[in-house]
């Protein structure tokens, strides 16, 4: 896997820039939420499509690094595939820098194998990146919102502060995830909508309201 670069935003540190990120495995996290009733929701909604419930919550799932992108359009199989807006971690030597991604996955191999559903689908993140160092002070203030385009219409498919979820901290400790060239993805919030959305266009953001700045990132799904 080739480096990936990422454009470093920081105001409270000099030495923005790029990070070239040599990605060395995906650990794509589930069911975080810090209050359990919304992880319960969340296994709910999951249930609908026939997913069994996880033999432990937190969960991990791994995947390869190939799969990591921050193109704006990707293909799938089938129909039946959703993003889900999560943050992101960077763990490298000096320290952890944040994004936003989609944990894309297929919603009909998952009924059969959580594990096959992630690995069949791109992970895509945003291009920028924030240093977590910024945001320890103010972190579960941020915001962090999912956008599903399906034809003409475009819904707020996912929305909430990311206090709502496990700090980078417990995600790492619970996960052994402090080795250099790890890449976490969260875990993410409950829908706002009724059921999944199969999204023509998926948006995910993350919203620092205290600095005054997003990271955002939007990509179409084809179909093939």
């Amino acid at each position: 896997m080739k480096d990936l670069q990422f454009e470093v935003i920081s105001e409270r540190q000099a030495g923005g820039g790029l990070l070239d990120f040599n990605p060395l495995r995906i650990l794509c996290a589930g069911y975080t939420g810090r209050n359990q009733e919304e992880v319960r929701r969340h296994v709910a909604e999951l249930a609908k499509i026939g997913v069994a419930a996880p033999p432990q919550v937190p969960y991990l799932y791994r995947v390869a690094p190939y799969l990591l992108t921050y193109d704006e359009s990707i293909q799938v199989q089938g129909e039946k595939t959703s993003g889900e807006v999560e943050y992101v971690i960077l763990v490298t030597e000096k320290e952890l820098y944040i994004t936003v991604g989609s944990d894309h996955t297929d919603r009909e191999l998952e009924k059969l194998t959580v594990d096959k559903a992630k690995q069949v689908c791109p992970k895509i993140l945003a291009r920028k990146v924030w240093r977590y160092a910024d945001l320890k002070d103010h972190w579960d203030e941020i915001n962090m919102t999912a956008i599903a385009t399906k034809g003409q219409n475009r819904s707020i498919y996912q929305e909430g502060k990311l206090g709502l979820i496990l700090r980078p901290e417990s995600l790492i400790e619970t996960f052994a995830a402090n080795k250099p060239g790890t890449v976490l993805f969260s875990g993410t919030f409950p829908l706002k909508t009724p059921d999944l959305i199969y999204a023509d266009r998926f948006k995910v953001k993350l919203e620092d309201i205290v600095l005054r700045r997003e990271i955002c990132h939007e990509y179409r799904v084809e179909a093939i």
